[in-house]
């Protein structure tokens, strides 16, 4: 009976994992609440010095241009939101989404006369730290990607092992029950630790700068609240899968008692 209810609630909070962590990675796919208000990072160009940013551009707005004023990032894709924090479209899904703070602002502008004045988006001027590092940024975002979707995988392949292992009582699904656990739980704390050392150094970078080029960039919220949800429920499901019997106790109430020869 024990056995049941440790099974019963790992299999519980494998799922709560999986499905938290799989709302996660769907943030800002598609511009439909609440996936369009779930994602890494927010990056706030209400302010931008347009002259410092775009010096080719002079004394253009950021109305002008037809800049958005936040866009949020997500995983697979990004969002565009105006000043009044509403969500105007969402790009499509294109892989790992790196971040290239100097291609999103040159891609999003949609003024034509503006953009015959940049040559290329080697004319966006941005903080040197964050340009001479931006391999380095993107290997961790490559990371937080990669190991988000091993988290998931694992996360259900775990699931399975609850449930072969409510029926099949042999000692390999237990073992198999606790590797896969662990292994779940830490891809998933990987990847939101990846997340938050990434963005909260470019927010640094960016805060530090902000005199200058009127950028700053916050943590998504939503997003870090679901995937530390992800990670309490994999370590809960692991503790409780080390507790795990291989075989229910067994009581033998009839069994004989062994007769010593008398001395």
């Amino acid at each position: 009976m024990r056995n049941f209810f440790t099974l019963f609630f790992a299999a519980l909070f494998s799922l709560a994992a999986l499905i938290l962590a799989i709302v996660a990675c769907a943030g800002s796919t598609k511009n439909y609440s609440p996936i369009n208000k779930i994602y890494c990072a927010e990056l706030d160009l209400s302010q931008i010095h347009v002259s410092t940013v775009f010096p080719s551009l002079g004394s253009a707005t950021l109305s002008t241009l037809g800049l958005p004023s936040y866009i949020n990032i997500g995983l697979w894709s990004y969002c565009l939101e105006d000043s009044s924090h509403s969500i105007q479209s969402c790009s499509s899904p294109s892989g790992i989404q790196k971040f290239n703070l100097t291609g999103l602002l040159y891609d999003n502008i949609v003024d034509n006369e503006a953009l015959k004045l940049i040559d290329s988006i080697a004319d966006v001027v941005l903080p040197s730290k964050l340009q001479d590092k931006m391999k380095y940024y993107n290997d961790l975002v490559k990371c937080m990607f990669i190991t988000i979707i091993i988290g998931i995988v694992l996360s259900f392949v775990n699931l399975v092992f609850s449930i072969l292992r409510w029926i099949i009582h042999i000692r390999p699904l237990v073992w198999g029950g606790a590797f896969f656990s662990f292994l779940a739980f830490a891809a998933l704390i990987i990847s939101i630790g990846s997340c938050l050392g990434t963005y909260s150094y470019i927010k640094y970078i960016l805060k530090h700068n902000y005199s200058d080029y009127g950028i700053s960039l916050s943590i998504g919220r939503t997003y870090q609240g679901l995937m530390w949800g992800a990670v309490v429920g994999a370590l809960l499901n692991f503790i409780l899968w080390c507790s795990v019997r291989s075989r229910p106790n067994m009581i033998y109430a009839n069994a004989p008692i062994e007769e010593k020869p008398l001395i």
